[in-house]
C-alpha cells in the first residue's frame, strides 16, 4: 500500500460502523468490498452481529470466509442496487436510504467517508 495512505478506521470504529448499520430499521441489503489485496471490488452483504470478532468480518457473501477489519480499504453502500428474485426472472431495483444511514453513523462517531449519486462509501484507508 501506498506510504501516503492513512488508515481512517480501528477493528473498534469497523465494529461501531456495523452496529449501526445492522439496525432492522435501515434495512440495508448490499454493498460492495473493497479490500486491499484484491484487485477488484466484490459484492456481497453486510455482516450480522454474529459475524463481527473483535479483529475479523465473518463471511459476507461473495467474499469466502472471514477477513480481518485492517483489510477493508473501503465499503459502498449503493444507493440502488438490482438482483434478480429468482433465475432467468427480470432485474429488480432496490433503494437504500443513505440520508438515514449518513445521520445515524454520524450520531456516534466520527467516520470518514463520501456521499454521492453512487452511494455511501466508507474509507478504512484513504
Amino acid at each position: 500500500m501506498n506510504s501516503n495512505v492513512r488508515s481512517c478506521m480501528s477493528n473498534a470504529k469497523w465494529r461501531k460502523f456495523f452496529s449501526v448499520v445492522n439496525r432492522d430499521t435501515l434495512e440495508l441489503n448490499m454493498c460492495t468490498w473493497k479490500l486491499i489485496d484484491e484487485k477488484q471490488p466484490l459484492s456481497g452483504h453486510l455482516p450480522d452481529y454474529r459475524q463481527l470478532g473483535d479483529d475479523y468480518v465473518g463471511d459476507c457473501g461473495a467474499l469466502n470466509g472471514p477477513f480481518e477489519y485492517h483489510v477493508i480499504e473501503w465499503l459502498l453502500l449503493p444507493a440502488k442496487h438490482g438482483y434478480r428474485p429468482y433465475d432467468k426472472a427480470p432485474m429488480e431495483y432496490m433503494s437504500q436510504d443513505l440520508d438515514e444511514v449518513k445521520k445515524k453513523i454520524d450520531a456516534v462517531g466520527q467516520f470518514e467517508y463520501e456521499l454521492s449519486e453512487e452511494g455511501l462509501k466508507i474509507f478504512g484507508y484513504k
